[in-house]
């Protein structure tokens, strides 16, 4: 700010001894004022430096801080955004890592629940064809005791038949016997 004083100060110096401000100039038709306008315009331009100094640079720097806050927050802000993404990116990559191991343990249990239930089908086949191998080994026993007893009703039947031949063959042979001895005998008595 003492610069600036000082430098207007110097220009109104220097346009106060200038030739034409000391009446040198009022021969070649120039305003006789010109160093008084100098030297108004001297205090003026250290007036407003002064001004710029004491009141705009301050509201300048102000600014500036408050420009160079706002650009301290928006990096702020940045790192964070990019602290932020990067978490994302972490829980995204952390979810895909989950989702493998859930597929993982999927198919795990899924191979698991598989074998048990095959596990779970032999038996039961293994069951069914134990059920229908009693139920076979059943039925042919009940066909064997119907078989029996059919060939047993069959051969009590023939061997009526049989015996029922043999005894009215007897029968007949005892009955022709005795015809053939009744007529031998009534020969015997007509002789």
């Amino acid at each position: 700010m003492s610069r600036l004083l000082l430098l207007a100060v110097m220009a109104a110096a220097v346009a106060l001894a200038s030739p034409e401000s000391a009446g040198h100039g009022e021969s070649h038709g120039g305003d006789p004022y010109v160093g008084y306008k100098w030297f108004n315009f001297a205090i003026l331009a250290a007036g407003l430096g002064y001004l710029v100094m004491k009141f705009g640079l301050p509201a300048l720097r102000g600014q500036q801080s408050s420009i160079l806050k706002q650009l301290e927050r928006a990096q702020k802000k940045a790192a964070e955004a990019e602290r932020h993404t990067k978490a994302v990116e972490e829980k995204v990559a952390g979810l895909e890592r989950e989702i493998e191991a859930l597929k993982k343990e999927a198919a795990e249990v899924m191979a698991v629940e598989a074998r048990e239930i095959e596990a779970e089908t032999r038996r039961l086949l293994e069951k069914v064809d134990e059920q229908a191998q009693f139920e076979i080994a059943s039925a042919l026993d009940h066909a064997k005791k119907e078989l029996r007893a059919m060939a047993v009703d069959l051969a009590i039947g023939m061997a009526e038949k049989r015996l029922a031949e043999e005894v009215s063959r007897g029968a007949q042979e005892r009955l022709v016997d005795r015809f053939v001895r009744s007529l031998d005998g009534a020969r015997d008595g007509r002789n």
